[in-house]
């Protein structure tokens, strides 16, 4: 993926700017340069944001992302265009935002846009997107990277990676672990912390538990014990013990059970005896008693017989009863039909005598009806009255409406014309700001130029002052240097000699006879000096000694002619300079007399300023100029709105005066037709007619329904004097009919009266007493039952009473009292040792569950302990789970670094994973040392220069990019940017990491180095300019 261009519009400090990086990357090397703020950083936020929504980082959302400096009307968007594998992406994105209505006041809130395009190698359009979700997935399938991964491939910030090369283990894995996402592993180690935790307290919980279950164990026999194996082990054979004594009081339980069966058995058939005696006393005197009762028993018999005959006849008897009732009945009938017939003869009279009131009320029904159709027909026409008298009052209403909009609109003109004037008068007032600001800016401009000369005044001063300290040091030195070639030369002299002399008596004393002296020749040797006498060790050691003197007075004379020569390097500096100090002295006199000159024209000659106070003044009145600046800005829009305003009410006012002429021309239509139609009303109103016309149809409704009802009234009356006098004939035949059946029951009572010997009052009461019937019959048959049944069960109990033995019957009761109560006493006590075995054995049960689960538990805890120490690096490395991981990604970045660090120092230094495990582990596992190729060892990374740690930590985030970008799959990144990282670099590191960035740049890759650093704008041909107004908006400019 490869950027080629950047729009951004009303994005942070950014109105409307664009960046081609086709026209600023043909090299593949550019700089992006501008003031600390200006927004050189902005530039890759762009970028971000158009890709994924976010800024780099995500510090900021999109939203957040506005520019200030946005009129309310334009939206904030940015388009970005990328190429990659022939095709071309072109995707413009737009942040949530709150624009002004596009139609009349207010804001609204516009939501998140996006849309992307996609274009063949030709520029032809194949395919656009403009849902967000199908866009986000869309980039996220081709980058295969999210905006933090994106944000660690393509930017390099400010000095991450060289400190990152120096960190500690520990600092590294922070890094590291947010690169890899490998928070897991940290997680996974909490979670066993907390699982050690959690099984610590339930281990103490169950201890708390076997403890109180140690106390509430009932002991038959009670022990000492030290631990739960112990308790339980003892309380396994107490349970024992109690089982057996449960079992002996069993048994002894047994032998009295059958004792008291076999006493109970005795005691009952005892009592039994004396309850048959009680029986049989109770059944005689019963027996006595049923004998007394014989005769009264022999009277209900005979009275049972007269009932039974007076039950048989009842039916006659009730025949005869009904029958007189139906004749009765008969004849009431017969009467009220008559009756009947009487009253409705009287009605047909009444209703003759109102003939003539009933011709009176039809003719008032005639009457009636016309004047109900009058009023009908004048109904549509006052209908149509009352709509026109409404349609009139409407108009009305609405010129008067308009007559006050009208007005009120005339009232508008005024105020916008009195607006008008004052915003007019603040523009006028405003003058020339335009002028002052272009003085202002020339001012700005001299004053950076000023200052810019200053520091460089400055910055050779204080080079001055480090020279000649310098200076004095290389003065010294010399010196010092001279006095040491002097000493030396001293000492080789007397080690030479002392040397030759050690020669002169080794050769004396090899002299042999007629040989020739190796000095003058001679083979004579007539005068031999005496010399001191020399071992060849001692003369080795001496021309040793003036071998290491010799070699030192070399030494000495090199660094005498090497300081000599630096000496004079410096002095030369020193010279340059003074030279120079005095130049940057005259320009920047030269240049405040431009600036104070140009002050003085914009103040016409009156500012009192100083070099001290420049600065705040120019700036103060920038403040000033960037508030009239909007004041005025301000004054012309509102000034712009009035005027649309005024022609909007001129034209809404205008349409109001011709709607007001047509309404009064509707008005005076709808009076006259109001007039036609009350002279055709006569006076009435709708109201009138219509109350007249509910009063009249009320009145005919009234008429109707009274001649209705007389009509129905007469032929009812007819109606019922034929039915009625038919009834009454009916009736008469049916009572005679009913007489005759009532006297012949009469004389089937009578008959069976005589024959039986009763009277009707006689047999009346024999009905009277049936209901006793019943009972007596009931009593006469109880009693034969009593007195059978009493007599069997005493000859039973004289016979059972012959068979039965004497027994004593008190003791018996005595005896089988006092072993029902050592029974008892016996099963309460084997009750409640069964209960204190029971309760015994579920505390055991318990405790047994509680110690099986603390042996488990132990177990897991123990193993939880091993796995969480070797996870977190508590063992003989020194090294946790997570960070063996970070080693292998660590391993492999510094594999892909390598190859790239070893062409970039030409093959001197190459990255190593050190082994060593340190005293602490957070200096353990990922140290990373640097081989020296040159020294033929390892050294430590914080022992490099300047330039070479940029150089390593450039190396290394470039190859952290690449593995990154592997281990997500996507699609190659080539460009990169590099945030700062260069202002602390002395010259010499400076040109070595300039020297890296160009070996990078052949890769193929696109480098944006984002810095204000001076020294590279000299080294670096293309370059893109962030500048800034000194209001806070910034311009893109690019160097031709």
């Amino acid at each position: 993926m490869k950027p080629k261009k950047l729009i951004m519009k009303n994005f942070g400090p950014f109105i409307e700017e664009t960046l081609d990086f086709d026209q600023v990357a043909t090299t593949g090397l550019f700089l992006i340069s501008g003031k600390t703020g200006a927004g050189k950083t902005t530039i890759f936020d762009g970028m971000t944001f158009a890709l994924f929504g976010e800024t780099s980082g995500n510090l900021r959302a999109g939203k957040e992302m506005r520019s200030m400096f946005a009129s309310p009307s334009e939206e904030t968007s940015v388009s970005f265009t990328f190429a990659h594998q022939s095709l071309f992406y072109e995707i413009l994105r737009r942040p949530e935002q709150i624009l002004s209505k596009k139609r009349g006041d207010g804001v609204t809130n516009q939501a998140a846009k996006v849309q992307l395009t996609i274009f063949d190698a030709a520029g032809k359009e194949l395919k656009q997107l403009s849902k967000r979700n199908e866009v986000d997935q869309f980039i996220k399938e081709l980058l295969q990277l999210d905006a933090k991964q994106f944000f660690q491939i393509m930017m390099l910030p400010q000095g991450e990676f060289r400190n990152f090369l120096i960190a500690t283990s520990n600092d590294k894995e922070k890094v590291l672990r947010n690169l890899f996402g490998t928070q897991l592993y940290q997680g996974f180690n909490e979670w066993l912390k907390e699982q050690q935790k959690a099984q610590n307290k339930t281990l103490e919980q169950q201890q708390q538990l076997a403890e109180q279950l140690l106390s509430r164990f009932d002991w038959q026999q009670e022990q000492p014990v030290f631990s739960t194996a112990e308790a339980l082990e003892a309380w396994t054979a107490d349970l024992e013990q109690q089982t057996a004594a449960i079992a002996t009081m069993q048994t002894q339980k047994s032998e009295i059970d059958q004792a008291y069966q076999k006493t109970q058995t005795l005691f009952y058939q005892a009592k039994e005896r004396e309850n048959l005696r009680q029986e049989q006393q109770v059944l005689l005197e019963q027996q006595t008693a049923l004998e007394a009762s014989a005769p009264m028993i022999n009277q209900k018999k005979h009275q049972l017989e007269a009932l039974s005959w007076a039950a048989e006849k009842q039916p006659i008897w009730q025949r005869r009863m009904e029958k007189d009732a139906a004749y009765r009945h008969a004849q009431n009938q017969a009467a009220a039909a008559q009756d009947q017939l009487r009253s409705i003869q009287l009605q047909q009279q009444d209703w003759q005598a109102q003939r003539p009131i009933i011709e009176q009320r039809k003719e008032a029904l005639e009457q009636a009806t016309m004047k109900q159709r009058m009023f009908d027909s004048l109904l549509p026409i006052a209908q149509q009255a009352h709509k026109q008298q409404q349609a009139l009052s409407d108009l009305r209403q609405e010129a008067q409406r308009q007559q006050t909009k009208r007005q009120a609109f005339e009232r508008e003109e005024s105020q916008f014309a009195a607006q008008q004037a004052q915003w007019t008068a603040e523009i006028e007032a405003a003058g020339n700001h335009q002028t002052v600001k272009i003085q202002l800016l020339e001012c700005k401009n001299l004053l950076e130029k000023w200052l810019e000369i200053k520091e460089q005044y400055a910055k050779a001063t204080a080079d001055h002052q480090q020279r000649t300290v310098q200076e004095q040091a290389l003065i010294n030195k010399q010196t010092h240097l001279d006095k040491q070639a002097a000493a030396l030369t001293v000492t080789l002299k007397t080690e030479t000699s002392q040397n030759a002399k050690m020669q002169i008596a080794r050769l004396q004393l090899l002299l042999e006879p007629d040989e020739p002296c190796p000095v003058c020749g001679a083979t004579d040797h007539p005068n031999l000096q005496a010399h001191a006498s020399y071992t060849i060790e001692d003369i080795m050691e001496s021309e040793q000694r003036l071998l290491r003197t010799q070699k030192e007075l070399t030494t000495a004379k090199e660094q005498l002619s090497a300081n000599h020569t630096l000496l004079q390097q410096c002095q030369r500096q020193l010279a340059e300079t003074h030279t120079l100090i005095e130049e940057r002295q005259q320009a920047k006199e030269k240049a405040w007399q431009a600036l104070f000159a140009a002050l003085q024209v914009l103040e016409d000659g009156q500012a009192k300023i100083t070099e001290a106070t420049a600065a705040d003044y120019l700036k103060q009145r920038m403040i000033v100029l960037d508030q009239q600046t909007a004041a005025v800005q301000k004054a012309q829009q509102q000034l712009q709105t009035l005027a649309q305003q005024q022609k909007m009410i001129s034209n809404e006012k205008q349409v109001l005066i011709e709607a007001e002429a047509a309404v009064t021309t509707k008005q005076q239509l709808a009076e006259g037709r109001m007039a036609a139609l009350m002279e055709q009303l006569s006076g009435y109103s709708i109201q009138e007619i219509e109350t007249q016309r509910l009063e009249i149809k009320k009145l005919i409704q009234q008429q109707t329904n009274e001649i209705d009802s007389d009509a129905a009234q007469g032929a009812e009356l007819e109606k019922s004097t034929v039915i009625l006098s038919e009834k009454v004939d009916n009736l008469q035949t049916f009572s005679q009919e009913k007489r005759q059946e009532w006297q012949q029951a009469n004389k089937d009572i009578d008959g069976f009266l005589q024959e039986a010997g009763y009277t009707e009052v006689q047999f009346e009461a024999l009905l009277s007493g049936l209901s006793e019937k019943e009972a007596l019959s009931i009593e006469l048959k109880q009693y034969q039952q009593d007195l059978y049944a009493t007599q069997q069960r005493l000859a039973t109990l004289e016979q059972r009473l012959a068979d039965a033995e004497p027994v004593d019957s008190e003791a018996l009761s005595e005896q089988f009292q006092q072993l029902e109560a050592t029974r008892e006493q016996m099963q309460e006590k084997i009750i409640q040792k069964q209960e204190k075995r029971r309760n015994n054995q579920l505390i055991y049960q318990e405790l047994h569950m509680i110690y099986a689960q603390n042996v488990q538990a132990m177990d897991q805890l123990s193993q939880l302990q091993q796995l969480a120490e070797t996870i977190n690096g508590e063992n003989s490395k020194k090294t946790s789970l997570e960070r063996y991981v970070l080693q292998r990604y660590l391993e492999e970045i510094l594999i892909v670094a390598n190859a790239r660090l070893a062409r970039l120092t030409r093959g001197r230094y190459q990255f190593e994973l050190a082994d060593k495990v340190g005293s602490y582990r957070s200096s353990t596992g990922l140290e990373i040392d640097i081989y020296d190729d040159n020294a033929g060892q390892v050294r430590r990374a914080h022992t490099l220069s300047g330039g070479e740690s940029f150089i390593a930590a450039l190396a290394l985030a470039i190859s952290l990019a690449d593995v990154i970008q592997a281990k997500a799959g996507g699609i190659e990144i080539e460009a990169l940017f590099i945030d700062e990282g260069f202002g602390s670099l002395d010259e010499e590191s400076l040109e070595m990491a300039m020297e890296a960035l160009e070996m990078i740049e052949s890769e193929g890759r696109m480098i944006g180095i984002i810095s204000h650093v001076r020294e590279l704008r000299t080294r670096i041909t293309q370059q893109v300019f962030v500048e800034t107004n000194g209001g806070g908006q910034s311009q893109i400019r690019i160097k031709e």
